[in-house]
């Protein structure tokens, strides 16, 4: 009885209200029973001339209905306000910078008189180039030299290549090989249908 006692003095006291409990300690009379007053004691509820009268679910649903009509009093004649939508995000600015990509098998020469040669990087050190090649060999009396190592690789077709002091070797989609500096080199076979498509990178 104490704990729900202490429970609704503190529901009563949030209201302004005081919780009168029952002075008797038998039962008997308004033994048990509830009442609620105002601060200067003037009856509110449970309270009539031969003393208290309610119990303590009727205190609590009273009080608990007086706290609803208060919140419904408090909020009677507010204006709804509509939430503003946030605004769009700005959009994002243009790019500083556009790729340029291109395609190593777009527009492929036909290589049929002669090699297809097409720069695609030229920097300080390095040259990249694509060879479209059509059946051209090299001749066996003049071999390829070159000052500068050079990396190859077949991306299409296949071809035969010779190294100085070596066997002859074939070469397909895929395969790379590296040409050492001043090493002579002989290209012995391209295919031409379809044509061979080399990628070399000239390294200084």
């Amino acid at each position: 009885m104490s704990e729900e006692s202490d429970r609704l003095r503190e529901m009563a006291a949030h209201q302004g209200l005081k919780l009168r409990t029952s002075r008797r300690r038998k039962p008997g009379g308004d033994f048990g029973r509830y009442g609620l007053s105002d601060a200067a004691g003037k009856a509110v509820f449970g309270i009539g001339e031969d003393g208290l009268e309610a119990t303590p679910a009727a205190i609590e649903r009273f009080l608990r209905d007086r706290t609803r009509s208060t919140w419904q009093r408090s909020t009677k004649g507010l204006k709804r306000v509509k939430a503003t939508p946030a605004p769009d995000p700005p959009p994002p600015p243009p790019p500083r910078f556009r790729p340029t990509i291109g395609n190593l098998y777009a527009k492929l020469p036909s290589a049929r008189r002669a090699e297809g040669f097409t720069a695609l990087i030229e920097r300080p050190g390095c040259r990249i180039e694509r060879i479209v090649s059509a059946g051209q060999v090299t001749p066996a009396d003049t071999p390829k030299v070159q000052p500068h190592d050079e990396w190859v690789v077949v991306l299409a077709g296949d071809a035969g290549m010779r190294i100085a002091d070596s066997d002859e070797v074939t070469l397909r989609a895929g395969d790379h090989l590296l040409i050492a500096a001043d090493q002579p080199h002989w290209v012995t076979r391209t295919s031409a249908d379809p044509p061979t498509v080399w990628l070399a990178v000239h390294l200084a």
